[in-house]
This record gives C-alpha cells, structure tokens and sequence, in this order.
C-alpha cells in the first residue's frame, strides 16, 4: 500500500473502528489480471514539464467522473463498499483540520480531494483528484484495460502485492482486480455502485463537508455517517448520524454529553425521522473531537 505520513494516520484514526472492520475481514485469494510486463514503455513519451511532471493528458484516455463527496465515490465503487472516506483536502489549509489534508507524495503533487473504500475480501480501492492535473510518472510497467493505460506501481499493500492506477479525473489506485471492477462500474450505466446500500441514510444528511465517512455492520451502529467541520480557528465539530445504534455507543455517547469540559462538548439526540436515527454532535478543539470514543 502507498505508505502514507502523518495526516493520513490522523483521518484513519477517526474512523479507528472502521480500520479494526478492514483488518479483520477474512482475506480472500485476489484475482489479478494479466501484467502484460512487456508493455513498458506503453506510456505515451512526452516532453516532461521543468518540474519533472507530466500533465495527465498524457497517460491516454482519462477516468472523468466527479468526486464533491461521498455519494460520487460510492457511485464509483462496485458492491458493496463495507466502508468508505472522503476528504476535500483544499478546504483544510489553515483550519483546525488541516493534519488531515492528504500528503503530496503519492503522485509528486498536491491532491484536492480524496477517497477510500474497503471490501468484505480485504481489498480497497483509492480515488484522488489532482489539484495542477500533473503527475510523477512512476510505474514498473503498464497494460491496457477498456482502453485505459493500467500502471503497476512501485508500492504494495500489506501483503506485499504491487498496487496499480488509471489516471484522470479521479485517479484510480488499488488492487488490480478493484481498479478493473471501477472502471466496469463507470463504463457500464446499468452497474450497480455501493451507493444504493447508504442512500436511505444519506438522504438524511448535507453531503457539503470536507470530511465524510460512512459505514455499516459496525460496533457502533447498523449504518454509520460521520463528518467534520471547521468551525472557527481552533475548534471543530464532528457530527455523527447513525440507524440502529448499538447500547454500547448509546451509553459512550450519553457520557460524553453528561461530562462536558472546556475542550469537549457532545449533544445527543434520539429517535429522529422516520428512520429513528440517532444525531450527535462533539465540538471542540481538533484533538480533543478525534479522540472522543463513541463505542
């Protein structure tokens, strides 16, 4: 897997549960195309830009489709996303957000908005929209998928297998099954994406901030929205919107709104909507709001 530094720790963090789900789901045996490790040089040659990136128009036919939340993630995502996280790093610069923003090594330059999504099989996929629509070109070898350029890159996931990316807008990197599976689920308007099995919960939020994380089958409830928010230079809201909570995050939550300090405040409310959903909302300063356990 792309090793990531310190921001990235920090979102996954947040969502420490949904980390706990991904690594204890049962691996299944991974189903990777052709390498087609001959094809080396089957990215298009080009005169690099003086900072030795490449516009993305270079890497043939591009991946368009938009990324302003989770819903155009999830709408990606072929069945069924167990998790998924969404982050506009532009909204973050100098914020009480900002250790969240994305680090700028994965393709040499600055990503402006990103996702994650994770699978019963242990598997994952990674979308990101570049900011100057540049890249590093860094790969091993590539193939052909549908017409897209498929590299193979330098980095693998935790169990040693080589990570793979289509470029545009978003970038697409995963395992190469899972790219593949993307790309089928975008060329293809009668595919089902992951976002049908969230749609009833989030219909039910404002899919405007640049922290969104959903999830199901969780230790804290049968589905799970959160989402953070910046509210002034040095304090932050996380608002937590879930269908069949579970006791143990009913009494954390009741807990936290029952011993409120000066770096924490939490209001909780219950049974709301047709849908019995259960509202939360933890203010206060950046580090104070992460760590606030809610199961």
């Amino acid at each position: 897997m792309v090793k990531y530094n310190r921001s990235t720790i920090f979102a996954i963090a947040i969502a420490g549960f949904m980390v706990i789900i991904m690594v204890a789901a049962p691996l299944a045996s991974l189903f990777w195309g052709s390498d087609d490790s001959d094809n080396n040089n089957n990215m298009p040659q080009s005169i690099e830009t003086p900072d030795n990136r490449v516009s993305l128009s270079r890497a043939g036919k591009l991946i368009d489709h938009r990324l302003d939340s989770i819903t155009d993630g999830l709408n990606m995502s072929p069945p069924i996303a167990f998790g998924a996280r969404y982050i506009n790093s532009e909204e973050l610069g100098g914020t009480p957000l900002e250790p969240l923003m994305y680090p700028s090594d994965t393709y040499g330059t600055e990503i402006a908005e990103g996702y994650l999504a994770w699978f019963g099989d242990g598997t994952r996929i990674e979308m990101h929209t570049l900011s100057q629509r540049k890249f590093l070109p860094r790969h091993l070898s590539s193939s052909e998928y549908q017409g897209y350029t498929m590299f193979m890159r330098p980095e693998r996931d935790e169990g040693g297998n080589y990570m793979f990316a289509i470029m545009g807008d978003p970038c697409i990197m995963g395992h190469r099954s899972r790219v593949e599976s993307v790309v089928d689920t975008i060329e293809n308007e009668n595919a089902s994406g992951s976002y049908m099995y969230y749609a009833q919960l989030l219909e039910q939020v404002n899919l405007d901030a640049p922290v969104q994380m959903v999830a199901m089958s969780t230790p804290i409830a049968q589905q799970y929205y959160e989402e953070l928010h910046a509210l002034d230079d040095y304090r932050c809201e996380r608002k937590i919107t879930c269908v069949g909570i579970s006791e143990n995050a009913t009494v954390a939550l009741n807990e936290l709104a029952l011993n409120m300090t000066d770096n924490i405040e939490c209001d909780v409310a219950f049974n709301q909507t047709a849908l019995n959903l259960t509202i939360a909302r933890i203010t206060g300063n950046f580090t104070s709001v992460i760590d606030a356990e809610i199961y």
